[in-house]
C-alpha cells in the first residue's frame, strides 16, 4: 500500500480476520485494530413473532430532533467510540448526523421507533440491499430503556413490515462490534447467525510513503 501525504491524516480499513498479512502490511504502516466487525444474517420466511411492547411504529418527520438526540448519547462500541484517538463528542456526533441523514433522504429506506408515555426511547434505521435483504443499518436507545426488549420489538416489526412500503424481507443482515456482547445475545436470540468477522483498522498521523 502507499501514503503519500505528508499531512495530518485519517484512513481506515476492513479486512478479513483470515487476512493476517495485509493486517501486518497495514499495521506496519501505522495503522492499528480498533474493532472485530461481526455480520450477522437470518432468513425471514413462516410465521413471525410480533412485538411484545407497544409503542412500535415507524418515523414521522418530526422525529428527528429526538433521534438525532438519542444517537448522540447511545453508542459505546462503535468504531469510531472503541478508538481512543477520537475523542467521544466527536464520536457521539457521527452518529447523530448518521441518523439524522436518514431525515434529509441522504441515507436510509426506513426508520422504526419506539416510544414508551409519548417520548421516543429507541429507533432502528433501515436499508434494503440485494432484492428481500433488509439490513440494519443502526440502532439505537436510550440508555435508560435498554435491557428491556425494545430492540428486539423493533428488529420484529421491521421483519413483519419492512420499510412501511409494501416490501417485506426474505432475509434480514446486521452488523455488530465483537466487544458489544449484549448486542451479539440479541441478534443470536432472534435467530441470527453469524456470517464473517473484520478486522477495522485506523491511522491516524501523518502518512509517509510505504509500500
Amino acid at each position: 500500500m502507499k501514503l503519500r501525504t505528508g499531512d495530518p491524516v485519517f484512513a481506515y480499513a476492513k479486512l478479513k480476520v483470515g487476512d493476517i498479512a495485509e493486517v501486518s502490511q497495514l499495521a506496519d504502516a501505522g495503522f492499528r485494530v480498533v474493532d472485530t466487525a461481526l455480520t450477522f444474517d437470518r432468513p425471514v420466511s413462516g410465521p413471525q413473532s410480533s412485538p411484545r411492547g407497544p409503542g412500535i411504529r415507524f418515523s414521522r418527520p418530526e422525529d428527528r430532533e429526538a433521534v438525532a438526540r438519542i444517537a448522540s448519547r447511545s453508542f459505546r462500541f462503535s468504531r469510531f467510540h472503541l478508538d481512543p484517538s477520537f475523542p467521544k463528542h466527536l464520536a457521539d456526533g457521527i452518529k447523530s448526523s448518521w441518523a439524522g441523514n436518514y431525515f434529509e433522504g441522504k441515507r436510509g429506506d426506513g426508520m422504526v421507533v419506539a416510544e414508551r408515555d409519548g417520548v421516543l426511547v429507541g429507533f432502528l434505521q433501515l436499508l434494503w440491499t440485494e432484492p428481500g435483504c433488509l439490513v440494519v443499518d443502526l440502532i439505537g436507545l436510550d440508555s435508560a430503556w435498554q435491557g428491556q426488549g425494545i430492540g428486539r420489538d423493533m428488529i420484529l416489526h421491521a421483519a413483519l413490515h419492512g420499510t412501511g412500503d409494501g416490501r417485506v424481507p426474505v432475509a434480514m443482515k446486521v452488523g455488530t462490534q465483537a466487544a458489544n456482547t449484549p448486542s451479539v445475545r440479541l441478534y443470536e436470540s432472534l435467530g441470527f447467525r453469524l456470517t464473517s468477522a473484520q478486522y477495522v483498522m485506523h491511522f491516524h498521523g501523518a502518512a509517509k510513503e510505504h509500500e
